[in-house]
């Protein structure tokens, strides 16, 4: 088993932060560190192999890492990959933060169980975090910028678990197929595979989601898709069309306009203003 150190770091380095993408392993290689961290599943499905436990990893899985946790990552299927991003920092300034802003009982890190350090956190709040770590990357990977995108990271869950205790929760079977429509490569299926996961009839579908949610099968559909594509454009080098095709547009200009539509900005443009820098 591998010990990871923050003496490992280039010397200037206050924290990194780096994309990882994993395939499919048997026995997961575990490490150990000195350090806290934490990551978010961009895409894909996998198993964190985590303190002798064994934990389903989905599109927008988030877990909060201590320095005396030992895991390691895989991709759930033989033939299939997950792609994480991943923050790591010295565990002086989680206890810093915590005791500046969050003091009283046990919060985020604090929690002994890995149960109560994961999260499932929607499209708009990976977003958030993405643009949270191109201001990190676009800058110098120092204390004082880690602190701040740990903050700020800490406080969009803190309202992450305020929205959720407020939100009318949706029958199981709309929420389940909701959070599955949203992961690769089940939206490529579009509309008629958010059916088949709900198990229910188009109709029954259709009017539950404008009802309980405000919002269509279609266009659930689509914001999954043109996030997936978004993340794809930021993260990989593949070409534009190809995106289209593996998020489930035949038609390239269809694409373009949806993600025009959803976004505000064109596939190029997005790439060009979002892409995130690779760190050695």
């Amino acid at each position: 088993m591998r010990h990871l150190s923050t003496h490992d770091w280039p010397k200037a380095y206050g924290c990194t932060y780096e994309v990882w993408d994993y395939q499919f392993t048997g026995h997961p290689h575990l490490h150990s560190q000195d350090y806290h961290e934490f990551f978010w599943i961009e895409g894909g499905r996998g198993k964190h192999a985590i303190n002798e436990q064994s934990r389903l990893m989905e599109t927008g899985y988030l877990a909060l890492i201590r320095h005396d946790d030992i895991h390691g990552f895989s991709a759930w299927d033989t033939d299939g990959r997950t792609s994480l991003i991943n923050f790591a920092f010295p565990s002086r300034l989680w206890y810093q933060i915590r005791d500046t802003f969050f003091p009283g009982k046990p919060v985020f890190f604090d929690q002994p169980d890995i149960a109560d350090r994961e999260y499932q956190i929607g499209l708009d709040e990976r977003e958030r975090l993405r643009h949270l770590g191109t201001d990190l990357a676009a800058g110098r990977l120092t204390t004082g910028n880690a602190a701040a995108f740990l903050h700020g990271s800490l406080s969009m869950l803190a309202n992450h678990v305020n929205n959720q205790a407020q939100i009318p929760q949706g029958p199981e079977w709309l929420i389940r197929a909701v959070r599955k429509i949203e992961s690769w490569p089940y939206f490529v299926g579009g509309v008629p595979e958010f059916v088949r996961i709900a198990g229910r009839s188009h109709e029954h579908v259709s009017r539950d989601c404008r009802r309980l949610l405000n919002t269509t099968p279609r266009d659930i559909v689509n914001r999954a898709r043109i996030q997936w594509a978004s993340i794809q454009l930021e993260t990989t080098t593949k070409e534009i069309v190809d995106i289209a095709h593996e998020c489930g547009y035949e038609n390239l200009g269809h694409f373009y306009k949806v993600f025009k539509q959803q976004l505000n900005t064109t596939p190029r443009q997005h790439r060009l203003k979002n892409g995130i820098p690779s760190f050695p």
